[in-house]
């Protein structure tokens, strides 16, 4: 499957990012949407448990959200020009540890400090993958 509607793989990563720290709410709102929405994230979940490219299903996702009235879906929501550098992270600060998604192909972009305790995937269970930005 390829790129959804031309969208970048920051959009999808992005997409991806927002479903997967909301997918209670995104379950709620497709109840209330065509009848099988929760069936189509149940699609996207099952998708990225198994290493799948989740592009078309998180364009159908993103469709059916339209349809149950919340008017930004999955790509509605966009990083705005502060995004670009990470909060927290003072430039030229080499080599900050960070949290990613565990996925190697088609990671969302949500990501998490280290710190006390374990940080799992919302949506697959697997430990958060440990990085670090470069400055």
């Amino acid at each position: 499957m390829g790129q959804g509607q031309g969208r970048t793989p920051e959009q999808i990563a992005v997409g991806l990012a927002y479903v997967c720290e909301h997918v209670d709410q995104v379950r709620t709102t497709l109840e209330q949407g065509p009848a099988d929405g929760p069936a189509r994230l149940d699609e996207l979940v099952a998708a990225l448990r198994a290493g799948e490219d989740p592009t078309a299903l998180l364009d159908v996702v993103h469709r059916a959200l339209r349809e149950a009235q919340d008017a930004l879906g999955v790509f509605g929501r966009t990083r705005a020009s502060s995004m670009l550098t990470s909060a927290g992270i003072a430039a030229g600060a080499p080599y900050e540890p960070i949290l990613l998604c565990p996925r190697s192909a088609h990671p969302c972009a949500r990501y998490a400090w280290p710190g006390n305790g374990s940080r799992v995937c919302r949506v697959s269970g697997e430990s958060l993958r440990r990085s670090t930005l470069d400055p």
